[in-house]
């Protein structure tokens, strides 16, 4: 949760070269109802990040999740280093300890490329390992920033354990405003995906549409609230339909 967001925060130093605040910390609620008498989706966090240099970031967040009446907690730390004028590296890893719906480990690495004229590709890896299986996700994207706006497209390929791969895809748009440090964006995704749906059938692979609305607004140089509206659709399972509102701080 949020951990995007960060990521487009250092495209954007990737492409312009802009400075970040120091020290950013955000806490707030998530709440999605599903559909077919599936037990709602609820979830409070804390996140922050601090940055060493432009490019050069350490984010860390805690989060409580309950889906479909069972209650995790994940630890996640995430750090972005540049490397050279246009690299920069992603490395990510979270951790569960009840791991009912969440995966009991998950790591991430992803590298970004600024290839010039506001173009930047981007490929990684995402590893998860839940109670009784495990599954990858390759991801690459390219995107392109012009003005105030961001375009980007992403394709993903997810595989459980001992199961066929699943396809998907994401585009999205993005405007900045306030000195590129607000944003509201919209996305949208389409594919098959590899979730956990819940006991008793755990981890599989279904067709998903989603669209979500996503956004931050700097109220003063201090305070910016944070939101998130969507609707995601999981196969014949459930459809999600909910959001998420926070409130973050700049030292």
């Amino acid at each position: 949760m949020g951990r995007g967001d960060h990521l487009i925060a250092v495209l954007l130093l990737v492409v312009h070269g802009s400075d970040a605040a120091a020290l950013e910390l955000e806490g707030g609620v998530t709440h999605e109802e599903l559909t077919n008498d599936r037990p709602d989706w609820d979830s409070v966090y804390v996140e922050g990040s601090h940055d060493f240099a432009p490019r050069q970031t350490l984010y860390g967040v805690v989060r409580e999740v309950e889906r479909f009446d069972l209650r995790d907690t994940e630890l996640g730390v995430a750090y972005y280093q540049p490397f050279g004028a246009s690299w920069t590296g992603q490395f990510e890893a979270s951790y569960s300890s009840d791991h009912n719906v969440l995966p009991e480990t998950s790591v991430l690495g992803q590298f970004a490329w600024a290839v010039g004229g506001g173009w930047v590709v981007s490929g990684g890896a995402r590893f998860n390992e839940y109670t009784d299986t495990g599954t990858r996700l390759l991801l690459a994207g390219v995107e392109r920033y012009f003005g105030s706006y961001r375009v980007a497209y992403t394709a993903y390929n997810g595989k459980p354990d001992g199961a066929s791969s699943a396809p998907s895809h994401r585009l999205a748009l993005d405007r900045y405003y306030f000195n590129e440090r607000s944003r509201i964006g919209v996305s949208v995704a389409w594919g098959s995906e590899v979730e956990n749906v819940g006991p008793p059938t755990g981890v599989i692979v279904t067709d998903t549409r989603a669209i979500t609305v996503v956004g931050r607004h700097w109220v003063t140089p201090k305070w910016a609230f944070a939101w998130e509206v969507g609707t995601h659709e999981q196969g014949d399972y459930y459809r999600r339909t909910g959001g998420r509102l926070g409130l973050r701080y700049s030292f």
